[in-house]
């Protein structure tokens, strides 16, 4: 194979990987009144948003990409970017602690061992 053609093989590979990393952060990010035609839309629970970084991975993005879409991302998309999303200062205190080292395995999302909703500690 050429180096041209090979080129262009790698440079459409790299265009389809950010075509998918655009559409599943699109998907993630989207408001709930685009998504869900109800006026009250539908809250997301704890494991389907475990289940939207593992989609988010599988689409080519980063596990560190992936989390911040499902939370920064996700706070901005509803509108409470002001409070949440972000370990700072003024912010809620909304953790999850898992048994695990995320960016080798998005896995452990499923492995809780502790979650804090405003800073205190929930029972799991």
């Amino acid at each position: 194979m050429t180096s041209k053609k090979a080129n262009t093989e790698e440079r459409r590979a790299t265009q389809n990987n950010a075509r998918k990393r655009r559409s599943a952060t699109h998907r993630a990010t989207r408001r709930p009144e685009q998504s869900n035609p109800s006026p009250e839309p539908e809250p997301i629970r704890h494991g389907q948003t475990i289940q939207l970084c593992r989609e988010l991975v599988t689409a080519g993005l980063s596990v560190t990409e992936a989390l911040a879409t499902a939370t920064s991302g996700a706070a901005q998309a509803c509108g409470v970017r002001a409070r949440k999303g972000r370990l700072a200062p003024g912010y809620d205190a909304d953790l999850l602690v898992v048994d695990g080292d995320l960016e080798i395995d998005v896995t452990a999302l499923h492995r809780l061992r502790s979650v804090l909703l405003r800073g205190l500690p929930l029972s799991i």
